[in-house]
């Protein structure tokens, strides 16, 4: 007697039971917008806003804390999210990019470029430095105009037997009055007092981007210009940007306030502390209260 062989298992055809089912319809593309998140990396990215907006809370609040990475790591975030490698907090792609890459790019370089322009144009207007070299060629020329008025002395080395001649030259004495004036010294001190050198112009002129762009506090501007990871000044021309920096900085704390108002929906207590915090925005406390008593004008 045969025996018959076992039947075959109906195992479904797409059916693997090597492999375990992981559900169907996985999600490829995450929640997070690209448009949303380009923005607030460019415009936010030293508040960590991008971060916050993507859930990454960490390291948000570190971005916040260092400005950004004092730029390098807002810039670095800024090149990620352009070329569609960002990612929000469960890993995934951002909605829109295919969309709306090509806008990002191009009013990002936009601004990239007319950043150049302006800051060559302040840097080719800052007015050069005078050298000590100048004012010793004015000094030479001022000694080299003044023995004009000698032949005025003259008739003084006349006999003295001749006292009626005498008179004209007291008469003439006027005449050395022109080379005590030493009107050439004058232009020499006029260009003393408007030599500026060249690290000071540039130093005011980017203060006065922080100031008029991103509305940041005197002792903001002053980190961020002598910062070895920022504008790398030294003291002395930021001290002098600082002090001929043409600023509001109440003004410049209420924008600041309206920011985090309306983008980060922050308290006015939390907007206070934020905006006197040595690790946040560094306002004087007499500004944030400004700031805060016109925050709703």
């Amino acid at each position: 007697m045969t025996q018959q062989p076992p039947a075959p298992m109906n195992y479904p055809s797409q059916w693997n039971p090597a492999q375990p089912s992981y559900g169907h319809n996985q999600p490829t593309v995450g929640q997070k917008s690209f448009l949303a998140t380009w923005l607030l990396s460019w415009l936010l990215g030293g508040l960590g806003a991008d971060r916050f907006y993507l859930g990454k809370i960490g390291t948000g609040i570190l971005k916040l804390i260092t400005f950004g990475g004092l730029g390098l790591w807002s810039l670095i975030d800024l090149i990620i999210t352009l070329v569609g490698a960002r990612k929000d907090k469960q890993g995934l792609p951002l909605q829109g990019y295919d969309q709306h890459k090509k806008t990002a790019w191009i009013i990002t370089g936009i601004f990239f470029v007319l950043g150049l322009i302006f800051g060559g144009i302040a840097a080719a207007t800052a007015p050069t430095p005078q050298t000590d070299d100048s004012s010793i060629v004015s000094e030479e020329e001022a000694a080299d105009e003044a023995p004009v008025a000698e032949p005025a002395e003259e008739p003084a080395e006349e006999p003295a037997e001749e006292p009626a001649e005498a008179e004209p030259a007291a008469e003439e004495e006027p005449a050395d009055e022109p080379a005590e004036e030493e009107p050439a010294e004058e232009p020499a001190a006029e260009e003393d007092d408007s030599s500026v050198p060249a690290e000071y112009s540039s130093a005011l002129t980017k203060a006065e981007t922080y100031s008029d762009m991103m509305h940041m506090s005197k002792q903001g501007i002053y980190d961020q210009l002598t910062s070895e990871y920022g504008e790398d000044f030294s003291d002395e021309a930021a001290q002098y940007a600082i002090d001929n920096v043409e600023a509001d900085w109440n003004q410049n704390a209420l924008e600041k306030a309206r920011s985090y108002q309306d983008d980060m929906a922050m308290s006015p207590n939390a907007i206070h502390d934020q905006l006197t915090s040595e690790y946040g925005e560094q306002f004087t406390s007499s500004e944030a209260d400004y700031a805060i008593e016109h925050l709703n004008d």
